[in-house]
């Protein structure tokens, strides 16, 4: 008798992603039958990529704007030889989408969602967009959520805090239900970006992204920027929104899907353990 493969959290990721089939399949879903924790982690996490898809496929659809990709790229910009194959140039069309959505510096991710014109947004407020944006792009991933785990913690900590040019902490919000999963570096408007994601036993997640500001940037009060719904588009929970603030020329962003009473009470602790080193 085969023993069947016991059900991992890979599994049920790619159970809520569609991306299970035949036996496999049939066994998940038996082992969800037998777990109703289990099961209401991967409904959460269905419902989250929901909202997030109701939220953004209208951008995501958009077609990208000729200025926006390499001089290589354009259309009538040059011959392409006959031999050479086409799925490099396809391959490095997707690499610069990828990179203006989760970037967002030039500004087209933003149009509609974070506001048409971002040339007079000041630069925290800016960073705040840039960090929803990263947020609502990597949250839903599956197995390329973080780049470095948290079981690699110190290799974390001192890789983001050379490209962040700034000792990074990390914040345990266990008491408060999230767990960190790892880490990540991005990209905002001046520089790069660190990306702590976290996520509870429901599998919703938060990211805590962190940049320099300019030197002499005051310090400031919690601020909260809110990801508008798509138009026309059905509320499956709370929208993605974030709590954002500069102290000591470092700014944080905040950002999950979650009630603004709680993500508040989690910037509060972020603060708070920042503020006892």
């Amino acid at each position: 008798m085969v023993t069947p493969t016991p059900v991992g959290e890979a599994d049920l990721h790619a159970y809520a992603d569609g991306q299970l089939s035949g036996p496999r399949r049939a066994e998940v879903e038996a082992f969800l039958a037998a777990d109703p924790e289990a099961a209401r982690k991967v409904e959460a996490w269905r419902r989250q990529t929901a909202g997030l898809h109701a939220s953004l496929n209208a951008v995501l659809k958009e077609a990208v704007p000729l200025d926006a990709l390499p001089r290589g790229l354009r259309a009538g910009s040059g011959r392409t030889k006959a031999h050479r194959p086409l799925w490099p140039v396809a391959l490095a069309l997707a690499a610069s989408v990828a990179t203006f959505i989760i970037g967002g510096t030039s500004g087209w991710m933003a149009r509609g969602r974070f506001d048409a014109d971002l040339g007079g947004v000041p630069p925290l407020e800016r960073f705040a967009r840039d960090a929803l944006a990263s947020h609502v792009v990597y949250a839903p991933e599956v197995r390329h959520v973080v780049e470095v785990p948290a079981s690699d913690e110190a290799h974390m900590v001192a890789w983001l805090s050379k490209r962040l040019g700034a000792p990074l902490q990390v914040p345990d919000l266990r008491a408060q239900g999230f767990r960190l999963i790892g880490g990540r570096l991005g990209v905002a408007e001046g520089g790069p970006m660190a990306i702590l994601m976290y996520e509870n036993d429901a599998g919703t997640r938060l990211s805590l992204q962190l940049r320099r500001m300019a030197q002499g940037t005051p310090d400031t009060a919690f601020r909260l920027e809110r990801l508008a719904p798509a138009q026309g588009a059905q509320s499956t929970g709370p929208a993605a929104m974030a709590f954002y603030w500069v102290d000591h020329n470092l700014g944080f962003a905040l950002a999950g899907p979650i009630d603004r009473e709680r993500l508040l009470a989690l910037a509060t602790a972020v603060y708070q353990q920042y503020q006892r080193g």
